[in-house]
């Protein structure tokens, strides 16, 4: 993994629009770049085991069918429904949009009613350059995939397609996602840092452009939470103003 400082939103735009040309190229914002591992949230289990792994996403296919209106055809649907809903899974979300992973490195957060700041530790963007992306017909069964590649999950919800998601997944979840660069298929994963005080100067920026919790969280919640932070980063506009 290469890492390299990013001093600006202005930097970060250059450094995308410079270096990640072709279309191959995908996104993992998060809010702290010292702690944060590349490590699914199954695998962030003190003690994981597979079979654990297998008995919770068996409940919760068992549970869910009374749910969904639609259930997902093979297990791959499932797996992506199932992180979409918070389970412990051994996928990794990402993103196609370089502003949308901006966004979850500096995403606003509300303590008291007051924005809070950034993390001490400042942000990060993963970048993932990648060309393995899975066939789902042909590679059948997502805990039998022994190699990283990367899933576009099916339209299971309004999110997945406002944040412009997508997945990676590896075989061992308890282990950092790492990517073996050859000749042949030049993999790799930059990751683009930025301390406490950039980030509050992108997300103040990103919120201008536009990309805010609402759009990216088309619901209830998200619209709740998106006008409690727009008062916050905003400000209030009354109908005589």
């Amino acid at each position: 993994m290469t890492t390299e400082i990013i001093k600006s939103y202005d930097e970060y735009v250059e450094h995308v629009c410079s270096n990640n040309t072709c279309g191959h190229h995908i996104y993992r914002g998060v809010t702290d770049r010292v702690n944060h591992r590349l490590v699914p949230t199954v695998g962030r289990r003190t003690n994981y085991y597979l079979d654990d792994e297998k008995e919770l996403f068996q409940q919760f296919k068992r549970r869910a069918h009374a749910t969904l209106t639609n259930l997902p055809t093979n297990n791959w649907d499932w797996l992506a429904v199932a992180q979409h809903h918070g389970l412990e899974t051994r996928l990794l979300d990402w993103t196609t949009s370089p502003l949308v992973a901006l966004y979850f490195a500096t995403q606003p957060k509300l303590t008291g009613g007051h924005l809070a700041p950034p993390n001490d530790n400042g942000g990060a963007v993963y970048v993932l350059h990648f060309c393995n992306y899975i066939n789902t017909a042909k590679d059948k069964e997502p805990f039998d995939y022994d190699k990283v590649g990367v899933l576009y999950p099916p339209h299971v919800a309004p999110r997945i397609s406002g944040q412009s998601g997508l997945f990676t997944i590896q075989p061992n979840p308890d282990q950092e996602l790492t990517i073996v660069k050859d000749e042949r298929f030049p993999d790799e994963i930059v990751k683009l840092e930025f301390d406490a005080p950039t980030a509050a100067s992108i997300q103040e920026k990103v919120f201008r452009l536009g990309i805010r919790e609402e759009m990216l969280f088309p619901d209830l919640d998200g619209y709740s939470r998106g006008i409690k932070i727009n008062i916050e980063l905003g400000g209030l506009h009354y109908r005589e103003c």
